[in-house]
């Protein structure tokens, strides 16, 4: 009788198998009307998180409407740096492509409080997607949190948030390009007979987290080159400023005459550091001047190395134009981005600086 029992609880149990609906294997932002991206969308850039499993916003919210016009409001934390001038500008650029898309710019000016309005006011103008570059990452996190939970998917550029509240980040690495410079300044010093190597640092805006992180990969650097932390007798916060720079590096130039090395944060502040050691009456030629943008305009990082101003610097991608693409893919075709997407970068020195200009259509391109 057990047996019988078992044999038809058993039958019972088939059956209701069988009959059971299939179990996807679909995430839940598939189901709501999302799809994975590919590896084609990437454009050269690598994954360095991977997408959010409930798709770019907050599982409540709804895949963005079909629209005649999408408005994409863009914070700048500022627009006194070339570097973030260049970001606007390819981010305009690559927006022209697309008809159905305006975009509306604001900067902060470096205010914290000013972008934290600025965002506000384009979530009252009611824009669809949000581009949004920190002036710093912590008093952000609030007002950003606050877009993505109204369902405004947001694309953060160049600063990362501390909070995980957005949809995608887009930048390059700043402790592996940092670490590149470290690399770079140690072996100079090496191949230029400089056993001292004596380093001076013009840091970015204190707090800004690409400040934090070329320093330390610029600390990395020095150390895979033998050198330590021990061969920076001078660092001082420029705030990303040519005009800051100046008399930040005079100071370090009038303290110790012999600096072997000039790590600028970027290539304004290593332009201003240039200017001072020239006003001081240093031998230029005897320092190697270190910036980091590489921007391929009449003044920016590529004509100082190819007129001899900067030894080095290094390519740092705006994003723009890949943040404009990514916006697109998720309005319109609802693809669920990676979480943090690194984009590449090369070094720019005598070697390669031609090479580099043309490709990048400089003013000395051939």
């Amino acid at each position: 009788m057990r047996k019988k029992t078992f044999l038809s609880l058993l039958g019972i149990l088939i059956i209701v198998i069988a009959l059971a609906p299939h179990v996807s294997h679909k995430t839940a932002a598939q189901d709501d009307g999302w799809k994975p991206y590919t590896e084609e969308m990437l454009a050269g850039g690598t994954v360095k998180e991977d997408a959010r499993p409930e798709g770019p916003l907050p599982a409540d919210c709804p895949a963005p409407a079909a629209k005649d016009k999408y408005v994409i409001g863009m914070s700048q934390a500022n627009k006194a740096e070339p570097w973030r001038e260049a970001m606007n500008s390819q981010i305009a650029a690559a927006a022209e492509a697309y008809p159905d898309f305006e975009v509306v710019f604001q900067d902060a000016a470096q205010d914290n409080a000013k972008q934290v309005s600025d965002v506000e006011n384009l979530l009252t103008q009611g824009i669809d997607l949000l581009i949004i570059s920190p002036n710093e990452a912590a008093p952000l996190n609030d007002i950003v949190k606050q877009a993505w939970e109204s369902c405004v998917p947001v694309i953060v550029l160049d600063r990362n948030l501390v909070d995980p509240n957005y949809s995608m980040f887009i930048g390059a690495d700043n402790v592996a390009i940092g670490r590149g410079a470290g690399q770079y300044a140690a072996q100079w010093c090496a191949d230029n007979g400089r056993e001292d190597c004596l380093i001076a640092e013009i840091r970015g805006l204190e707090g800004a987290p690409p400040a934090k992180d070329r320093g330390d990969g610029f600390r990395l650097g020095l150390a895979d080159g033998g050198l330590s932390e021990d061969n920076i007798i001078f660092s001082q916060n420029a705030d990303w400023l040519r005009e800051r720079a100046v008399p930040a590096a005079a100071a370090a130039f009038q303290s110790n005459p012999d600096i072997d090395v000039l790590y600028g944060h970027n290539d304004p502040m290593a332009e201003g550091a240039y200017i001072a050691a020239q006003d001081a009456g240093i031998e230029v030629s005897d320092v190697l001047f270190i910036g980091i943008d590489a921007l391929p305009t009449p003044d920016g990082g590529i004509m100082s190395v190819l007129e001899g101003r900067l030894g080095v610097t290094f390519v740092y991608p705006t994003g723009g134009k890949q943040a404009i693409e990514w916006a697109r893919l998720i309005l319109e075709e609802h693809v669920v981005p990676p979480r943090w997407v690194v984009l590449p970068f090369d070094t720019v020195d005598p070697s390669n600086g031609q090479e580099v200009c043309n490709a990048f259509a400089c003013p000395n391109a051939q």
